[in-house]
């Protein structure tokens, strides 16, 4: 397995305008810009849902001053 190509949030927010521009054709548009069909398609549903928020690279662990996507600071858990 290749590893993946790095994105900043503005080509991941290109990418995602000119699939939805053309119909939501994620393999053409992940061809033309060399990334997988997969990512192409998370990033664009991802972006109907929750707009310019939903393309930011939120993996590792969060920092103290970022805000969480959903409004929610934690989660209560009942036992």
């Amino acid at each position: 397995m290749s590893k993946a190509r790095s994105t900043t949030q503005e080509e991941r927010l290109q990418i995602v305008m000119d699939t939805l521009a053309s119909g939501k054709n994620y393999g053409e548009t992940a061809k033309k810009y060399n990334v997988s069909y997969q990512q192409v398609r998370n990033w664009t549903l991802r972006y109907v849902k929750m707009g310019e928020a939903g393309l930011q690279d939120r993996r590792g662990k969060r920092k103290k001053d970022q805000v969480p996507r959903t409004g929610w600071a934690f989660v209560v858990v009942a036992a």
